[in-house]
């Protein structure tokens, strides 16, 4: 009678199915403290849920002691779900304010245009490929090689709080590895990754904001002969 009783709770809560979680898109980085925060947001829907939920019960029969009487399960109070949604969301919220935190360390003293553009899309000269990734040439206007790493880290510590339709953007690859170089000729920048299988992507990112600094400058050219 025990072991039907058991099956009869299994099958009660099996009727009542949890609340979807949503699955964020992070992009190769990972996840966004956008996408961290969302998540924290459907585990606190879920402990919510959880909380409002009734103690299950059962009836417990053959025992003359017990008939009639309410009792919970012994394994079943063993496992706090509510705490463990709780738990799960505040680590996304802790995540969430690193990659904040983070931010705000790695932009405090960019301008606005470094911070929303690729160093590479605004002083991107021109540059070939490599066995294992890229090299490009920036221009003399983007400052030393320190100056273009600290432009660098600010960008993708901009990418890396919300989506900002920057997936071709070469600095949201994981694993890559830049080495700049240079003088007041200009900045030679070796880009590179350790999985052989993204050399083509990488490639092909850099083409991108190699062409979009092209288009920038076009434009920038055209507009001072008006």
């Amino acid at each position: 009678m025990r072991f039907l009783a058991a099956t009869l709770l299994l099958a009660a809560c099996a009727t009542t199915p949890p609340p979807t979680m949503t699955a964020p898109k992070g992009g190769p980085r990972g996840l966004r403290a956008s996408d961290h925060l969302d998540v924290a947001h459907q585990h606190d829907e879920q402990a919510r849920q959880r909380s409002a939920w009734p103690e299950s019960q059962i009836m417990v029969a053959g025992n003359p002691d017990l008939v009639g009487r309410p009792v919970v399960m012994p394994w079943y109070r063993s496992w706090d779900t509510q705490a463990e949604q709780e738990r799960l969301a505040q680590i996304h919220r802790s995540k969430a304010a690193e990659l904040h935190e983070a931010y705000e360390v790695a932009c405090r003293d960019q301008p606005r245009e470094a911070i929303e553009l690729s160093p590479f899309e605004r002083f991107g000269l021109g540059g070939w490929p490599t066995a294992s990734g890229a090299i490009v040439y920036l221009s003399p206007s983007g400052g030393t090689p320190d100056q273009f790493l600290a432009a660098m880290k600010c960008h993708r510590a901009y990418m890396m709080i919300a989506p900002a339709g920057m997936e071709d953007c070469p600095l949201d690859l994981p694993g890559l590895v830049i080495d700049a170089r240079g003088d007041s000729d200009g900045v030679t920048v070796s880009l590179s990754v350790k999985d052989s299988k993204l050399v083509s992507e990488l490639q092909r990112r850099t083409v991108h904001d190699l062409e979009a600094a092209q288009r920038s400058t076009t434009a920038t050219t055209l507009h001072e002969h008006d």
